[in-house]
């Protein structure tokens, strides 16, 4: 959304996620729909991640990111999907592009997850 609070673009954003517990024993879960503070980076994250990570500040580090452990690709602009441990998985095209609307706006922008 802009600062008037008009939706800007959709983007396919999974939050599927793999079952069990993360490290401080809490089932794991999606990162909730919410209104979060995000800035964002641009890079190689590893194939886990893609090539963008835009954090959420969620106190239980769930974030948005591209890639994904074993996809044929995980770097590629439409890598696939594979769940993630909590965070949201975009393509990672579509994840640059809100990556660098966050950075050319403050790179301190809020953003709202809507499933």
């Amino acid at each position: 959304m802009d600062d008037r609070g008009l939706v800007i673009n959709n983007y396919d954003c999974r939050s599927a996620f793999v079952p069990g517990y993360n490290e401080s024993g809490q089932p794991r879960e999606s990162l909730p729909n919410g209104k979060y503070w995000c800035k964002a980076e641009i890079g190689d994250f590893g194939a886990p991640y893609g090539t963008f990570y835009i954090t959420t500040h969620d106190c239980r580090a769930r974030d948005i990111h591209g890639g994904g452990s074993g996809l044929a690709n995980p770097y590629a602009p439409y890598q696939g999907w594979v769940p993630t441990l909590g965070c949201l998985r975009m393509q990672n095209a579509d994840g640059i592009e809100v990556s660098n609307w966050i950075i050319a706006n403050g790179n301190n922008i809020l953003l709202e997850v809507v499933d």
